[in-house]
């Protein structure tokens, strides 16, 4: 009997275990360019030390930002299949990361989000 409660509850667990798994091409059903903006806000977050309220218009920024002809055209180049690894994963945050910090349209977006000194943080962070 003891034996048979163990086989039960091992199989009534096993199915609820499996629902857990998702690829991990996917992020809680995100698609790409919100996986993309997400890391873009952290990175933003943690270099201008933004709040939740500036997060969110951020976010909402990069977002559009990403969305557009431009950057469309920069995340073509590389097909889903090339992000496979991190070298991969991490230049091309770089390349979005300087292009987004480059943009004009964005920097006026951002200095309506930012104080002064985020924009002179943010201004410090673009490349040269």
């Amino acid at each position: 009997m003891k034996k048979l409660l163990i086989l039960f509850f091992a199989l009534g667990v096993m199915p609820v275990m499996g629902q857990n798994i998702t690829p991990l091409n996917q992020s809680a059903g995100k698609s790409m360019l919100e996986v993309l903006a997400d890391d873009q806000v952290q990175i933003l977050t943690s270099r201008l030390n933004l709040n939740e309220k500036q997060q969110a218009q951020v976010s909402a920024l990069v977002l559009k930002s990403l969305k557009s002809a431009k950057f469309q055209k920069l995340l073509g180049v590389k097909g889903e299949g090339s992000l496979s690894n991190a070298d991969s994963i991490g230049t091309q945050s770089e390349k979005i990361q300087n292009t987004l910090l480059l943009d004009k349209d964005f920097q006026k977006d951002m200095s309506s989000v930012l104080d002064d000194k985020q924009m002179e943080t943010m201004k410090d962070y673009m490349p040269k």
